[in-house]
């Protein structure tokens, strides 16, 4: 216990340290013990000159490089709330590179081996121990099974799960500090992105996961021209290794330097999209990570995306909505969108239809007075989270991931054909999948369903009765009183002594810091006494409930 909370705190100095030395606004104008370090982090000439070259965006993106993996990824998945973040930030965010020096062969070696059970050559012919590409996370080696087959081997990162654990606990305790002391920040909802971040994280440490992934992905596009996904070998894959099929292919932002390869630039961009849309309005399934570096084009034009650890999932009744709200705008039928969004509950009952019309008509003509082929649904999208925040609407995360995906592949997509035409290629996938679905066969369809639903519960009444009644006549109904009430004013009056104290205790851990710098002293001296009186200002912070 002493040697986990000695980490966390070396690790909360090492981030402190890094905030200081970038100067990570606002934080620094709101919590006096950061403003003071970054103060004198600042006396340095090469820190000042480093804040003046850079804007506050840019320095927030390599503070989060710099701080490793849980930090990239948490500012990644910042970047999809483009609702609201502003555009600058959230651009910048989408930069962000995840990219490190590999770890050790001996490393590799010892995990497969521990995870698979057997030495590294009962399981491999060849193994080549330089990885191709190497990340925070994990690390990809090149290898062919002993049954001949050329395979791409992912290895998780040593001791990674353990600083993402550590980090995600701070992040948790931030986002409680932002929802009780920062109000303005609170339609950021920190908590509950804190919590969806850390479900996506762990899902990425868990190989397992992105393999079954990988494997439906597969099987929902076995018949399909556009993509290609690549094999899971099961039997050489665990929660810290992942076997694929190696599909050779060359990386999207790549293909510039192949111009020896007659590729058809009209066709890639076209299977982009079209497997895109088949991916969310088809499957209801999309991968939520298709930057560049995903995905590989081969030379007859079909595509392969790599990478499973975010996916993104969108209801059928989401399906519905969304496509009914594009066509609206497609059609320029303003009305329509307001009453997509009143019905679907995206905005309060309370809402005027007329003023929410409006304002998705200042959104929408302004898109449509451009080029039709520089329109594009992704900032159309972006713009209608943006303007409904006006109109109390709340986040709908499913949503923003599918909008950041689909930013993301506009751009790929036009800078490879600079003649896409998005809303061509969306718009008969969308009004075919609508009337597969809203037409009579998919009403037919959607009634069976409830009737089957409804035979199901019936099925079930009798033996609810049957439980509920033989509960009241053995007096097994209970009621429940928390003794959490009858605690309150104890608490509230130890909580009054421990703001004292901890108040006084931070404040004379600052001041001997203080001094440390001042006297030239190393970090590893008045890192500690630092981040030791900003736990305790926190801790007298705390409000008294």
């Amino acid at each position: 216990m002493l040697l986990a909370n000695y980490r966390t705190v070396l690790r909360l100095s090492g981030i402190l340290r890094v905030l200081a030395r970038y100067d990570a606004e606002p934080l620094t104008r709101r919590f006096f013990p950061l403003r003071m370090v970054t103060w004198l982090f600042g006396l340095r000439p090469s820190l000042r000159r480093l804040r003046r070259e850079n804007s506050p965006e840019v320095r927030l993106r390599k503070i989060l490089e710099e701080l490793g993996p849980t930090f990239i990824k948490f500012g990644q998945a910042l970047s999809t709330r483009m609702d609201a973040l502003p555009e600058e930030i959230g651009i910048e965010l989408k930069k962000l590179q995840d990219e490190v020096p590999p770890f050790p062969f001996e490393t590799v070696r010892r995990m497969v081996e521990e995870d698979l059970d057997e030495g590294l050559e009962a399981l491999f012919s060849t193994f080549d121990p330089i990885p191709v590409a190497s990340a925070s996370m994990a690390q990809v080696h090149r290898a062919v099974t002993n049954d001949g087959r050329l395979v791409a081997v992912k290895v998780m990162r040593p001791s990674v799960e353990t600083v993402v654990e550590q980090d995600i606990g701070m992040l948790t305790a931030m986002a409680n500090l932002i929802e009780a002391y920062v109000p303005e920040w609170q339609r950021f909802q920190a908590k509950r992105v804190v919590e969806e971040f850390a479900v996506t994280i762990r899902n990425e440490m868990n190989f397992l996961v992105e393999g079954s992934r990988a494997q439906k992905f597969r099987d929902n596009f076995k018949n399909d021209p556009e993509m290609r996904v690549p094999e899971v070998i099961w039997n050489r894959t665990s929660r810290r290794v992942l076997t694929l099929e190696w599909i050779d292919g060359i990386p999207i932002d790549e293909l510039s330097r192949h111009p020896d390869l007659s590729l058809d630039a009209a066709r890639i961009s076209t299977n982009i999209i079209t497997s895109f849309f088949k991916q969310v309005f088809r499957d209801g399934f999309f991968h939520a990570d298709q930057h560049p570096g995903n995905i590989f084009v081969h030379t007859d034009g079909t595509l392969t995306i790599l990478d499973f650890g975010i996916i993104g999932r969108v209801s059928l009744r989401d399906r519905i909505l969304l496509a009914e709200m594009m066509r609206g705008f497609l059609e320029r039928n303003y009305r329509k969108v307001a009453e997509v969004h009143l019905s679907a509950g995206f905005v309060p009952r309370h809402t005027n239809l007329d003023e929410f019309e409006d304002a998705c008509r200042q959104i929408g003509e302004p898109i449509f007075g451009q080029p039709l082929k520089e329109i594009s649904i992704a900032r159309l999208l972006a713009q209608l989270f943006k303007v409904t925040e006006q109109f109390e609407m709340p986040v709908q995360p499913q949503l923003l991931l599918l909008q950041k995906t689909m930013f993301t592949l506009e751009g790929v997509g036009r800078e490879i054909n600079p003649e896409l035409n998005m809303w061509l290629l969306a718009e008969p996938l969308i009004r075919d999948w609508m009337m597969e679905n809203l037409g009579p066969v998919g009403k037919a369809r959607e009634v069976g369903k409830r009737i089957k639903h409804v035979n199901d519960a019936a099925g079930m009444v009798p033996e609810l009765l049957f439980n509920g009644l033989e509960r009241l006549a053995t007096d097994r109904v209970q009621v429940r009183i928390h003794a959490s009430s009858l605690t309150r004013i104890e608490r509230r009056l130890g909580l009054g002594f421990h703001r004292a104290s901890a108040s006084f205790t931070g404040g004379s851990l600052f001041v001997g810091g203080a001094i440390m710098v001042s006297a030239g002293l190393s970090a590893w001296w008045y890192g500690p006494p630092l981040v030791l009186a900003a736990i305790y200002f926190l801790r007298g912070m705390r409000p008294i409930r």
